[in-house]
């Protein structure tokens, strides 16, 4: 028995879900894999439980397997071989960014018009990742915002955005405008709280889009996205907004995002 073969049944081994719980199966199904990723019990190169093995242990419809399997590769945690089957992805492309640049801020010294449609704003507990980023409590509140970037009316990028509650108070979605420097998320923070950002970590790759954000950006699903993460940082190093933007690959490597 190879190696992975035996670690991949021992991962599996520990998955369970709740079938009368409200959550969906296909996302508990994710989460479940997700979690073996991050926790490191299955490493890049690794290949994940196969569609039946997870079919078969957890008593679930293929086509949930799937949907659940499909989230993480839009998410660009695992990638799909037909040899190899569904592996976990390699690690991603990270930068410091010492000289800290708002995405608007660029586009504008550019002489591009750029604008942005707020989609959803609201205030929600934070996921358990934001939260580790941010250095919050478990399901502290967190302000979430998902927006389109348009430059020069043709959509570029569907972002969303996190920022603590508590650290940031009664910030109001009114604070956002749609064009000028006041779209950008530094500039509100900055002209509201007073808070010194200081630098940016980026975690760049290469992910799919769903079907929803295919259609914000008029392209097909599926299509290939440049994914950038960054989490922001104050002078006193302290993580404040974590962003996560997926980009049409051609206009991010001409803008060099």
């Amino acid at each position: 028995m190879s190696q992975n073969l035996a670690n991949r049944e021992e991962v599996l081994s520990k998955y369970q879900i709740d079938k009368n719980s409200p959550i969906p199966l296909y996302y508990q199904v994710s989460q479940l894999i997700r979690q073996s990723i991050e926790s490191g019990e299955l490493k890049p190169g690794d290949q994940i439980p196969t569609e039946l093995e997870l079919e078969m242990k957890l008593g679930i419809s293929r086509s949930t397997v799937r949907r659940a399997i499909l989230d993480l590769v839009y998410e660009g945690l695992v990638v799909r071989h037909r040899a190899k089957g569904t592996i976990v992805a390699k690690r991603r492309l990270k930068k410091v960014l010492e000289r800290l640049g708002s995405f608007t801020n660029e586009i504008l010294k550019r002489n591009l018009e750029i604008y942005s449609r707020q989609l959803e704003f609201r205030v929600i507990s934070a996921p358990r990742k934001i939260a580790e980023l941010l250095e919050l409590s478990p399901e502290e509140q967190v302000y979430y915002l998902k927006r389109l970037r348009i430059i020069d009316k043709d959509p570029v990028c569907v972002e969303d955005w996190y920022a603590s509650c508590r650290r940031f108070p009664n910030l109001d979605r009114s604070y956002f405008k749609e064009s000028g420097l006041e779209q950008s998320t530094y500039y509100v923070i900055q002209k509201h709280y007073g808070v010194q950002l200081e630098r940016a970590e980026d975690t760049i790759d290469a992910v799919a889009l769903n079907f929803e954000e295919a259609k914000l950006l008029n392209m097909q699903e599926g299509t290939s996205t440049l994914l950038r993460t960054r989490i922001t940082y104050t002078r006193e190093d302290m993580p404040v907004m974590y962003s996560s933007g997926k980009y049409i690959i051609q206009l991010a490597m001409n803008l060099k995002v």
